[in-house]
């Protein structure tokens, strides 16, 4: 009867310390969320957010002053029945990421507009922010056509300092966040 019992307390121990692994390996990363393509006069614009969680060593190092920049990347194309999709656009955009230690806030950078956010959260939705994007013009595109629109973000390590680069390199899991490419698809 000892036996059985310590048996069923090993199984119960592993897989308690089993689910305690899954959410911290889930909690980091990039996901995709809410992303539409919408009309707005002669251009085409894409909404939505990513949910971004950092690494505690990603934290560790933004904490420490090195900046992080993220890139979204867009690419549009028209189905076509009898040969390859036809490009329309391929688009990308850097996000930067940096905390000033002295003042306790974090700066947020996209195309020469800088903004300050008080927490880390906050910073994080500012990065993920695709709010009104412009990737497609009415001009090259064809009425009553599907359209695919492909949407990624990821952390640009060739952006780190080169020797953070290296450890990223060798240590993919710690600094590598991804949301892989998302697809969309709208009529026009």
């Amino acid at each position: 009867m000892h036996v059985c019992s310590r048996r069923k307390f090993l199984r119960v121990a592993g897989l308690a310390m089993l689910m305690a692994a899954i959410p911290a390996v889930r909690a980091e990363g990039i996901q995709a969320q809410q992303i539409d393509v919408v009309q707005k006069g002669e251009l085409f614009h894409l909404n939505g957010i990513f949910a971004i969680q950092l690494s505690p060593t990603l934290d560790d190092a933004l904490r420490r002053g090195v900046q992080l920049t993220f890139v979204q990347a867009v690419e549009a194309e028209r189905e076509r029945n009898w040969w390859l999709a036809e490009g329309l656009s391929d688009l990308e955009r850097s996000v930067r990421l940096s905390y000033n230690a002295l003042l306790r806030q974090y700066y947020v950078s996209l195309s020469g507009v800088s903004s300050a956010h008080e927490s880390l959260s906050d910073a994080l939705l500012a990065v993920g922010d695709l709010r009104d994007w412009a990737v497609v013009n009415v001009k090259q595109m064809k009425k009553k056509a599907e359209y695919k629109i492909y949407v990624r973000m990821y952390l640009d390590i060739s952006q780190l300092p080169k020797p953070l680069q290296v450890n990223a390199l060798a240590s993919s899991g710690r600094w590598q966040l991804d949301s892989g490419w998302q697809e969309r698809s709208f009529k026009y």
